[in-house]
């Protein structure tokens, strides 16, 4: 084996697990996210002369984002032609009596728990983020403060409902 192609093996058992879930938070399922992972990895070595080295991360997570959002895309426009399919992803209800029983995380909005994955979980940087969503580098703190704000709400309405 050449050096290159150890030195992928190492990048790509290093950055996979967490594009695998950050996949998962936008609501993949785990074979979709196995699939959008390794293509996003396709993609990075048909690219790589082109990325930059230190937006590496930033690179893989964009293109698992778009590469996930055209999979929804063309799995919503199948289900949408043919009428016998049911749809098999549940949509929640932002309020309601049942909505308190469900997981705060699921809760969300699916940009909010993109926001707080990537700043939280994986530790990218306000700009890192506007990158990888392809938002206003300004907007992103109000969001984040948004989305915590959020989270903060639905925690204590879940722990208000268990005591």
């Amino acid at each position: 084996m050449r050096d290159g192609e150890e030195g992928f093996a190492a990048f790509y058992a290093d950055h996979y697990p967490g594009v695998w879930a950050y996949l998962l938070r936008l609501g993949a399922e785990p074979a979709l996210a196995s699939d959008v992972a390794q293509e996003t990895f396709v993609r990075w070595l048909e690219r790589k002369p082109a990325v930059i080295v230190g937006s590496a991360r930033a690179y893989l997570y964009r293109t698992a984002l778009n590469l996930y959002i055209d999979q929804y895309r063309r799995r919503r426009r199948e289900i949408a032609w043919d009428a016998e399919v049911e749809e098999s992803t549940a949509s929640f209800p932002d309020e309601g009596p049942d909505s308190l029983s469900m997981p705060v995380w699921s809760r969300l909005s699916a940009r909010q728990r993109q926001l707080l994955w990537l700043a939280y979980a994986e530790g990218f940087s306000h700009d890192e983020i506007a990158a990888i969503t392809g938002l206003a580098a300004e907007g992103i703190r109000v969001l984040l403060a948004r989305a915590r704000s959020r989270f903060a709400m639905l925690q204590a309405q879940a722990e208000g409902k268990h005591e």
